[in-house]
C-alpha cells in the first residue's frame, strides 16, 4: 500500500528541470552526478514547456497561466520512477481519483480546521469532530468532468557520488507530469453534494456548516488554493500531498 506524506514535493523532479529554463532558452544537458538523457520531443528539437518548469518549480499561478486554467480547479501531478509506461498509467488511470480526492480533502481540511479555530464558541471535541467528519466524506469523494489538459516526460540519471566514475554509479529514472482540471463551478456542485454526507450531528449543527462552507469557498476563490500538487516515488511508493501555502 502507498505510503501518503503530506509536505513539498518530491525533490527530484526539481533536479530534473534544473537547467530547462523556459521555451525561450536552449536546453542544456547536465553533465556529472547528473544528467538529462531524454525528453518528449527531443529528436524534433522541441523545447521543455514552461508548464513544465511551473509543475517542477511548484509555481501555482504559473500553472493557471501557462495552460490558461482561470475558472478552473487544477490538479499538478509528477511521478518518478524507472518505468515511464508504469508512472503513466499509475498517474492518470489507476490513482487519479484517489488522488484527487486525497488533495481536497487535505485542502479543505486545513481551511476548516483554520476556521473552527476562529471560532472560540465551539469546544475542542466538536471542533475535532466536525474536522474529521470532513475530511473523511472528502476523501472518498469521486469527482466527475476532469480533463487531462496536459502530459510530459523526461528521462534522467544520476548518482548520489558527486564525481561518479562508471555507468553503473548512475541511476536511471524517468520523471512524468500531469495537468488535470476541473471547471470551478462544476466542482462546487460535486462538493456541496459531497457534504450531504456528513454524519447528522454535524450536519445539523448551523454554526459548524457556516463554518465548513465558508472554507469550501475559500478554497475555491483563492488562487494557490485552486492548485493542488501531488507527487510520487515509485521505487518508495510514496505520495506526497502538498499542504496549500495561502492563509485561510
Amino acid at each position: 500500500m502507498k505510503n501518503l506524506v503530506k509536505c513539498v514535493a518530491v525533490a527530484f523532479s526539481v533536479i530534473a528541470l534544473a537547467s530547462c529554463g523556459t521555451t525561450k532558452e536552449t536546453v542544456k544537458v547536465v553533465t556529472g552526478a547528473y544528467e538529462r538523457l531524454d525528453w518528449q520531443g527531443r529528436a524534433t528539437g522541441a523545447e521543455v514547456p514552461n508548464w513544465v518548469v511551473a509543475v517542477g518549480d511548484n509555481n501555482k499561478r504559473q500553472i493557471v497561466k501557462e495552460l490558461d486554467l482561470d475558472g478552473y480547479m487544477v490538479w499538478s501531478f509528477n511521478s518518478n520512477g524507472p518505468d515511464l509506461d508504469f508512472l503513466q498509467n499509475w498517474t492518470d488511470k489507476v490513482e487519479l481519483q484517489s488522488n484527487v480526492a486525497q488533495s481536497i480533502s487535505t485542502s479543505i481540511g486545513r481551511a476548516t480546521e483554520a476556521s473552527l479555530k476562529s471560532e472560540q464558541s465551539i469546544d475542542t471535541t466538536k471542533s475535532d469532530k466536525a474536522l474529521k467528519d470532513v475530511t473523511t466524506v472528502l476523501s472518498n469523494v469521486r469527482v466527475n468532468g476532469l480533463e487531462k489538459i496536459a502530459s510530459y516526460w523526461i528521462k534522467s540519471r544520476f548518482s548520489e557520488s558527486a564525481k561518479p566514475k562508471a555507468d553503473s554509479d548512475y541511476k536511471t529514472m524517468y520523471t512524468y507530469y500531469s495537468v488535470w482540471a476541473l471547471k470551478t463551478d462544476l466542482y462546487q456542485r460535486q462538493i456541496n453534494a459531497a457534504m450531504q454526507d456528513l454524519p447528522e450531528n454535524t450536519a445539523q449543527d448551523p454554526l459548524l456548516m457556516k463554518l465548513i462552507t465558508r472554507s469550501i469557498e475559500k478554497t475555491i476563490l483563492n488562487e494557490d488554493s485552486s492548485v493542488s500538487s501531488v507527487s510520487y516515488d515509485a521505487e518508495t511508493d510514496t505520495v506526497t500531498y502538498e499542504e496549500p501555502g495561502a492563509e485561510f
